[in-house]
């Protein structure tokens, strides 16, 4: 296994930073407890696209217009963004009874994912219930695409946009679909890869060569809670083949390829923690490693 520990930083003073993605040369992200978007601007400043009323702002993606969605998480809805104001998208409640969290969108499919409880107000005890991955498809239908997933957290799809591959985060493994290009259906469900040593993934992105790259902020041993490694590339199977360690104190949160050969891996990162919703007290921070790969796919 490789290891790198040349991170640096980019951007300080967020709260609970995450959801990173590359969209035609430049970097989006949220802050979730926030409720803000930023874009990583000259000199690595982060400017403020959208500020929620209340809510907390979780996955984001671009339709093939460029038309950027983010979730509104306790809303449990989607939502258009553009000069500052967020419209109507698709409206999920009827399918999610708890929270929305992340979102991977691709050829005007959108997949989003739930937890299947309030991570904002609950910390259950033991193996929270298994609950669904859900389809918004670009008529702006809203269907359940999977049932039976774990925590289903981060997602990605493939750069053929024919792959979801999806982090079960309490199942600690990354699942895989396929996709019906056609209609944005999921079928064949496979297990990608088993994390090591109780490894709990976050948000997840893709290389070119076949690796699937997980930020870890948690190691689960029984039924306690420790830090993660940091951010981890697998490959099919669950060879652990590259480790980027955060700095010391520090979780990853979530991760995406950018820059303009897309060999810069994005990282967001907060301060160790006892519970893995709490929020970072202004000390969360987007940072940044050059890698050997490319990134391809969403994010």
């Amino acid at each position: 296994m490789i290891v790198r520990d040349e991170i640096r930083t980019l951007v300080e003073g967020l709260t609970l930073p995450e959801c990173p993605r590359w969209h035609k040369g430049n970097l989006y992200f949220s802050d979730i407890t926030a409720g803000r978007i930023y874009r990583l601007g000259g000199e690595n400043r982060a400017e403020l696209l959208y500020q929620s009323d209340g809510d907390f702002v979780g996955g984001l993606g671009f339709l093939d217009d460029d038309t950027l969605l983010a979730v509104l998480s306790k809303q449990r809805r989607i939502v258009r963004i553009a000069d500052g104001k967020a419209q109507p998208y698709a409206a999920l409640s009827d399918l999610c009874p708890f929270v929305l969290n992340d979102m991977v969108v691709s050829r005007n499919h959108a997949y989003i994912s739930q937890p299947g409880f309030d991570i904002w107000a609950d910390h259950p005890d033991g193996m929270p219930p298994a609950t669904e991955l859900l389809h918004v498809d670009p008529t702006r239908s809203s269907t359940l695409a999977a049932t039976e997933m774990m925590s289903p957290n981060g997602m990605a799809i493939s750069s053929d946009g024919r792959v979801l591959y999806v982090a079960e985060s309490t199942a600690l493994r990354i699942t895989c679909y396929d996709i019906d290009p056609a209609t944005g259906a999921l079928s064949n469900r496979r297990l990608f890869a088993q994390l090591p040593d109780g490894g709990f993934p976050d948000g997840i992105c893709l290389d070119d060569h076949g690796g699937v790259w997980a930020a870890v902020p948690v190691a689960v041993s029984g039924t306690s809670f420790g830090g993660g490694p940091g951010v981890i590339r697998m490959i099919e199977g669950g060879e652990v083949t590259h480790l980027v360690r955060v700095g010391s104190g520090r979780r990853a949160l979530a991760c995406a390829f950018g820059g303009n050969q897309r060999d810069i891996l994005y990282v967001c990162t907060v301060p160790d923690f006892e519970v893995a919703s709490a929020e970072s007290d202004s000390q969360g921070k987007l940072e940044c490693i050059e890698v050997e790969f490319k990134g391809q796919g969403v994010p």
